[in-house]
């Protein structure tokens, strides 16, 4: 993947996507549709802080008992690490859960990694989604900055990385195993072998996996087992956003697939962040068994994905775009179930570096916000 998509995808490396991004203004989140303003009045515009000092939050999930579970990175090691391109490896990423008034962490201890980046400030990588398990546990898919050569080197306890396992126990499936196996985007002329495992969903017993390094749907069967079930395409570039070393043929960014949540209609829906670059991103439709298909584009950074009590997908930007000095707030969209048509909706600006969305059957949106640090939030979006 490119230098500016693999920061982003390795942990956050904003400045480096921002980097890659023209100078001049680029503009926010792509036009609404017709019908905006009353898509807009669904959920309030401004938000209820649900749970604060979060430490580099990441998604977001709603449990079938109602309770929320809020995947969090951690704060990487417990001593110093700064050496420019060191990776460090600390245990204090956890898994914290809302259920009505009660609220704190469940798991504790999941590897944290901080990725010291050339100009010495440095981001956190680790766990980033979880879901509830038999007997008490739960399933988490963890982020890994690299191959299996790049966990190894960070030392004992960094085996959870890049896969998909039992939160201090099993490893379901390794993705970067699979991606150093297989490297199923070389055939798009991406000349890099890498791995960073983002989003997971069910299907039967088996999970779809997005790999944002690989640029690729992993299937993990239930024997641990992985498959490569669908390559995601490189996208075109206009020329004058074409900037940023990469490691894609030129004028193309790669794909960098995030979000993807099983819709109404039994498909699975990918959203894809295509470097950050405005109006590129795009949401696919996928049916195992098949090929995906685009079912809506032109839309910006997209990072995650959500379905609403209609059916509709509720579609979550990290950002709207940016500026040569930096990002602009994310942004929420709807997306309709039947024509994919693009609605943006009012958050008010309140979105900072988001990167997690789940809608409760009644409607309410909840979002991970300022997920860069240890001041993370949750909030609420009511529905009206």
């Amino acid at each position: 993947m490119s230098r500016a998509s693999r920061s982003w995808a390795g942990a956050f490396v904003v400045a480096a996507v921002v980097g890659s991004l023209t100078a001049s203004v680029v503009p926010s989140q792509a036009a609404p549709g017709a019908g905006s303003a009353a898509t807009a009045a669904t959920v309030a515009a401004t938000p209820v802080v649900v749970a604060s000092a979060l430490h580099n939050p990441r998604a977001v999930r709603i449990q079938s008992d109602g309770a929320i579970l809020v995947t969090e990175a951690g704060s990487g090691p417990a001593v110093p690490c700064t050496t420019p391109g060191a990776q460090c490896l600390g245990f204090n990423g956890s898994i914290y859960r809302i259920k009505g008034s009660s609220q704190g962490r469940v798991v504790t201890g999941l590897p944290s990694v901080q990725i010291v980046r050339a100009d010495g400030s440095s981001v956190i990588g680790g766990a980033i989604e979880a879901e509830a398990a038999p007997g008490g546990t739960y399933r988490v898919i963890s982020g890994l900055s690299g191959t299996p050569t790049t966990r190894t080197a960070l030392g004992a306890g960094s085996g959870p990385l890049g896969t998909l396992s039992i939160a201090q126990g099993q490893v379901l499936g390794d993705l970067a195993a699979h991606e150093v196996a297989h490297d199923p985007d070389s055939v798009l002329g991406n000349n890099e072998v890498f791995s960073n495992p983002w989003n997971f969903a069910r299907d039967g017993s088996d999970f779809l996996v997005t790999d944002a390094g690989a640029n690729d749907l992993v299937r993990v069967h239930a024997d641990g087992t992985t498959t490569t079930e669908a390559v995601f395409p490189n996208n075109v570039v206009p020329a004058a956003a074409s900037g940023g070393a990469s490691a894609a043929p030129a004028g193309q960014a790669e794909a960098v697939p995030t979000g993807i949540v099983r819709g109404g209609d039994g498909a699975f829906y990918i959203a894809d962040m295509s470097g950050i670059r405005t109006g590129l991103s795009r949401i696919w439709r996928y049916v195992p068994g098949g090929q995906p298909t685009v079912f809506a584009s032109g839309l910006t950074g997209l990072i995650d994905l959500a379905v609403a009590p209609s059916g509709d997908l509720i579609a979550l930007s990290y950002t709207g775009g940016a500026t040569s000095s930096g990002l602009l707030p994310g942004a929420l969209t709807r997306i309709d179930k039947k024509t994919g048509a693009a609605t943006v909706i009012d958050t008010g600006g309140s979105l900072n570096t988001p990167t997690g969305v789940a809608v409760t059957a009644k409607g309410d949106i909840y979002v991970t916000s300022n997920t860069q640090g240890s001041s993370g939030e949750l909030l609420k979006f009511s529905a009206s």
